[in-house]
């Protein structure tokens, strides 16, 4: 349960800095977009967006697990990314801390077919 508003924070910054890259996307040193950039910024906002459904349905807001497990990496990914932002990384530095998205995501889809699958009567 104090996991909670740590959870949606973490989220929200999360979404708040890979929109402020959306906006100003960087550049590589020849001043041209990293190749892959939307991909990579689409992918992490729908991996994103996943995350969010299942908090906001309650399949994973009380879930202690799956909450550490986001909040670790979404305060991950936002500290990655504001050092990245700040310090000018270039493409393959910031895969990783795109990729962070990608291990609540799987598990709160995994949480959501069980619910779904699992609790059929309970919708």
């Amino acid at each position: 349960m104090a996991l909670l508003p740590g959870r949606f924070l973490a989220m929200t910054a999360h979404l708040g800095m890979l929109m402020r890259m959306g906006g100003d996307p960087p550049k590589s040193e020849s001043g041209e977009l990293e190749p892959g950039f939307w991909g990579a910024l689409g992918g992490s906002l729908a991996l994103l967006g996943v995350e969010f459904l299942g908090f906001f349905s309650g399949v994973s807001m009380f879930h202690s697990g799956q909450s550490l497990g986001s909040l670790g990496a979404h305060l991950g990914a936002l500290v990655g990314l504001t050092l990245g932002w700040i310090e000018a990384w270039d493409g393959p530095a910031l895969w990783g801390t795109l990729a962070l998205s990608v291990p609540p995501a799987v598990t709160e889809l995994l949480l959501l077919g069980r619910v779904l699958l699992c609790h059929r009567g309970a919708l």
